[in-house]
């Protein structure tokens, strides 16, 4: 800002002295006109007559001095003014018909010049040659050109302090989201709060909006990672608790081994999806289903189960295969446990959501109980062996994907659980 005032400065100081100097050529102009209008040829010479009406033209030492002379220097005539000086002749004579204005100094003081080369026609048509000299003293023109410097710095200078304490607040101003933000990181590192506010302007809402997800997303992958330790331990207490008997064969210690390398290698698997990070990914789920009741009917062959698999073939999910296959394989692997021997999935989409049904024939649970199949480590089934964590590691894939899971009576006089999930569409 202050270049850009000095260089503004620079610029009007330039057209108000181009403007001085201009109506000072024009002034010295009119002060020639009003000399050849004075000047008479009378009887073979020259004279002033009383027309030149010009002051300071007969004031002594006035600071506006006037000769005419002769094309070989001889003066015909001087101003008043301008007794007791000696006036410099022009360096390079201007042409006939033509002016010449310039500075020169007299006395060591800077003057103005206006040179203009006249052809003066007698009564007899003789042409007699007559340069016209006018001298103005630069010394008014200086004062008023200096007053001007010191008003116009003075008004720059005013601006100048203005325009910084203007900027200065506005700055305080425009910047205090950011120092908010500062302040509010700093409370969030020193662990004063979990999450950053909503009150920001518009320009920074996208990137603590960002920040907030960023910080959700962190907080539940430390919960994964804590609930996935929880069930590893949890899971290894059954076949460690085997080993440290002691009373068990070897192949009964190799099934324990074995056991627990699959839970490791699960949790694993669990500790590091992320849930829902590609929503352009999908999944055919009408396939997965039956990939998983091949291996059911295996498993519970003693049921002789009945899947009724109503899901369209062109169903797809925006899902992870891998979490879709643990969160499938959980749910029906439950329904095998809890029916008689039919299982029905059925599925009802709309533009943005997918519910899957899935219904069995078993005894059902009452509502009491379908509030506690949700909490980690709470059965609410007698089916089987487990630790009682396959709804909750349920839960935890649903709520990664912003799904929902609620849980009916089924029209087979069991349980039905209905699972809602986005849509491919939605996601993209």
């Amino acid at each position: 800002m202050p270049i850009l005032l000095g260089v503004t400065g620079m610029a009007i100081d330039r057209a108000h002295t181009n403007s001085l100097l201009s109506a000072e050529q024009e002034q010295l102009r009119l002060q020639f006109f009003g000399l050849l209008g004075a000047l008479e040829w009378q009887d073979g010479e020259f004279e002033m007559g009383d027309r030149l009406k010009e002051p300071r033209f007969w004031q002594f030492r006035s600071g506006l001095y006037a000769e005419i002379r002769h094309r070989d220097g001889s003066v015909v005539w001087r101003s008043v003014s301008s007794d007791t000086l000696s006036l410099p002749t022009p360096q390079n004579m201007p042409r006939s018909g033509q002016e010449l204005f310039s500075e020169a100094e007299i006395n060591k003081d800077p003057f103005f010049t206006f040179h203009y080369h006249a052809i003066w026609e007698t009564d007899n048509e003789n042409e007699i040659p007559l340069l016209f000299s006018l001298y103005s003293q630069q010394s008014t023109l200086l004062n008023e050109l200096n007053n001007f410097r010191s008003q116009i710095s003075l008004w720059l200078g005013l601006v100048l302090i203005i325009s910084a304490i203007v900027s200065a607040i506005i700055l305080y101003w425009g910047l205090r989201p950011l120092r908010q933000l500062a302040k509010d990181l700093l409370r969030l590192e020193q662990g004063d709060t979990v999450q950053l506010s909503d009150n920001y302007p518009r320009e920074l809402q996208g990137i603590t909006h960002n920040l907030n997800q960023l910080l959700s997303k962190e907080k539940k992958q430390r919960e994964r990672y804590r609930n996935t330790l929880a069930d590893l331990a949890h899971s290894l207490k059954t076949p460690l608790a085997v080993l440290k008997s002691g009373g068990a064969d070897s192949n009964a210690i190799n099934e324990q081994i074995t056991r627990m390398d699959n839970i490791i290698n699960y949790q694993l698997k669990r500790a590091v999806s992320s849930g829902r990070q590609n929503l352009s990914s999908k999944t055919a789920i009408a396939a997965l289903v039956e990939r998983l009741k091949q291996s059911l009917e295996k498993v519970y062959r003693d049921k002789t189960l009945q899947f009724n698999n109503r899901l369209p073939a062109t169903l797809t999910l925006a899902i992870d295969e891998q979490d879709a296959m643990e969160l499938f394989g959980n749910l029906l692997d439950n329904a095998s446990k809890a029916c008689k021997n039919t299982i029905i999935i059925s599925a009802t989409e709309s533009t943005q959501q997918c519910h899957i049904l899935i219904e069995d024939d078993g005894p059902g649970i009452s509502e009491l109980e379908r509030e506690t199949l949700l909490q980690r480590g709470l059965r609410g089934d007698q089916y089987g062996q487990g630790q009682g964590l396959g709804l909750a590691i349920v839960r935890d894939i649903i709520d990664s994907y912003e799904g929902e899971l609620s849980f009916e009576k089924s029209i087979l006089g069991g349980l039905k659980i209905t699972l809602t999930l986005p849509t491919p569409s939605t996601s993209a």
